[in-house]
């Protein structure tokens, strides 16, 4: 379907957020305009001031497909961003504004769709069905450094083959029992904005916007999960999140159960395993930066509850000698894993 955005309402945007993809971010955008569909759809780009030529990648594009292409240049000194832990976040809302689509479909810059018809399958599944507040689908995982390629990631999380229709736990969405890759994800324009305007608090303080959206989605409906691969998602060598450094790893995982914390206060879930979640990652990334400031106040509140095996990685990070001991054993076990879970082939 030809069409032309500054002349047609597109019925999809897809909000492409990108910071310093150079590499990456022709396929991705490429993959993008490869979309087949029966309906207009746009592409939003918020290019957040990239160093490495990202930018001018962006641009290129944004000339050679101005039919589809409203490309968002962002300042690092924008009046408000600062408010925000992550910045990332900040372009994730800031870009999700500026979609006009009834849908949004979600794509970040070091990832790539790899089905031509990603959009038209997710766009007729939610058009048919008024209950779904999601759909997201399998993926494949690209390990940059190792060039391993994993398919299907997300069939091992599944119980049910093909697609299934589901109202997860909020819990298993927070922990990642239920997982969803951002790249994969098509929902409602409305429902992100509102999601967005009633939790700009905690928006603001957590260090990714995807997982604080996933949870409060099953406020609005039901997830589907699509067994078909439509996405290439990359772990790149030092992002926060795949870090082969097991301080900077658990920096961000600490990070993260700060989320766990107050999503779980405000639905008023069960605490007490989301607070042994936080005890052992704050834990660790004690043991492995030598900042005892959070570990120690958690220690003393007598809301948090140290098992046997936390007690004794405390009491062994509190100590300098028994410390550079305790994270060297920890880096070494860490890297392996890192090794075996970035490797390992799932059929």
């Amino acid at each position: 379907m030809s069409f032309d955005i500054r002349e047609s309402k597109p019925v999809v945007s897809v909000n492409l957020i990108t910071y310093n993809h150079a590499p990456y971010i022709r396929e991705c955008l490429d993959g993008i305009l490869m979309q087949q569909t029966r309906f207009p759809y746009e592409v939003v780009i918020g290019e957040d001031e990239s160093t490495d030529g990202t930018r001018e990648i962006c641009i290129e594009y944004a000339e050679k497909h101005p039919d589809r292409i409203s490309l968002i240049l962002r300042s690092q000194s924008e009046p408000g961003r600062d408010a925000y832990l992550s910045q990332g976040v900040y372009n994730y809302i800031e870009t999700t504004k500026e979609c006009r689509g009834k849908y949004v479909a979600l794509c970040d810059g070091d990832d790539a769709w790899t089905d031509p018809l990603k959009l038209q399958k997710q766009f007729d599944i939610m058009e048919t069905d008024p209950t779904l507040s999601l759909v997201h689908s399998n993926y494949d995982k690209l390990d940059e450094s190792s060039g391993c390629r994993i398919k299907n990631v997300g069939s091992k999380y599944r119980r049910k083959q093909g697609t299934s229709i589901d109202k997860p736990e909020l819990l298993d969405v927070l922990q990642r029992r239920y997982p969803v890759a951002a790249s994969t994800a098509f929902l409602r324009t409305k429902d992100a904005l509102d999601i967005f305007e009633k939790n700009l608090d905690i928006f603001l303080q957590c260090p990714m916007g995807d997982t604080t959206t996933w949870c409060e989605l099953l406020h609005y409906g039901l997830f589907c999960f699509q067994n078909d691969s439509l996405c290439l998602y990359r772990i790149l060598p030092e992002s926060d999140s795949n870090s082969r450094s097991a301080e900077r790893r658990f920096k961000f995982v600490n990070g993260s159960s700060n989320l766990g914390l107050m999503i779980g206060e405000k639905n008023k879930l069960p605490m007490k395993k989301i607070r042994a979640e936080k005890v052992k990652n704050c834990n660790r990334y004690a043991l492995l930066s030598g900042d005892r400031v959070e570990i120690d106040r958690l220690y003393n509140d007598p809301a948090f509850t140290f098992s046997l095996s936390e007690y004794c990685m405390y009491k062994v990070g509190s100590l300098k000698k028994l410390q550079a001991i305790g994270k060297a054993i920890y880096q070494f076990r860490y890297r392996m894993n890192n090794f075996l879970f970035n490797t390992t082939r799932f059929s």
